[in-house]
C-alpha cells in the first residue's frame, strides 16, 4: 500500500499538476497545421473515445482558476461573495465549439446546460474565475482541515474518544 502524502507533498503535487495543465494547454492549440507539411490549417480535432470532458474550457486564463458553478440554490451568489467572477466569452477566445463546448448564454456570460431534467426545469452552470492565489489559499485552508482528519485517523480518534474501537498501541499507520 502506498504511503500517505503529507501536506507539503500534496501541495507540491497540486502545483506540478497545474504546471502540466498550463503546459498542455499552451501546446495544444485550437488550430493546427497538417503533419504532412502541406500547409493546410484545420480546427482542433475532437476525440470521440470518452476521454474529453463534456464541460470544459480549452483555453485557460493566466493567473485565474476556472470553475463551473451550478445555479442550484444560492451557489452562484455564494461564489460571487467568495471572490469568483463571471468569465466573458472574450477572455477564453470566444464560444465556438473549439473553445467552450455547449455555451447556452447569449449575453456576456458562459453558461452550460448541466442538467436538463432537474426538478422539472433546466439547470445551468456558469463558468466563473477566481484569482489563482486566492484559490490556492482556499485549498491550503481545506488541506489543513484534511490534515487534522488524517491525524485523527492515525491516532485512532476516528469517532472521538469511543473506547469500543481497537487501536494498536503505536497508532494507525497508513504506509
Amino acid at each position: 500500500m502506498p504511503r500517505a502524502l503529507n501536506e507539503f507533498e500534496k501541495r507540491d503535487r497540486l502545483i506540478e499538476k497545474a504546471a502540466e495543465r498550463e503546459t498542455s494547454v499552451s501546446t495544444s492549440s485550437a488550430i493546427t497545421t497538417d503533419p504532412q507539411g502541406s500547409g493546410t490549417v484545420r480546427k482542433r480535432r475532437n476525440v470521440f473515445n470518452g476521454t474529453e470532458a463534456k464541460l470544459g474550457v480549452r483555453q485557460q486564463i493566466d493567473g485565474y482558476h476556472l470553475h463551473i458553478f451550478t445555479d442550484a440554490g444560492s451557489r452562484v451568489q455564494e461564489a460571487l461573495d467568495g471572490g469568483y467572477e463571471f468569465v466573458s466569452p472574450i477572455e477564453v477566445g470566444g464560444v465556438s465549439e473549439n473553445v467552450v463546448s455547449r455555451n447556452g448564454d447569449l449575453g456576456e456570460r458562459i453558461r452550460y446546460l448541466v442538467n436538463p431534467r432537474a426538478e422539472g426545469t433546466e439547470q445551468f452552470g456558469y463558468l466563473m474565475k477566481i484569482r489563482q492565489e486566492w484559490y490556492e489559499e482556499d485549498q491550503a485552508e481545506f488541506q489543513v482541515k484534511n490534515n487534522r482528519i488524517d491525524a485523527a485517523i492515525r491516532n485512532g480518534k476516528v469517532t472521538g474518544d469511543n473506547q469500543g474501537f481497537y487501536v494498536p498501541r503505536d497508532g494507525i499507520k497508513l504506509t
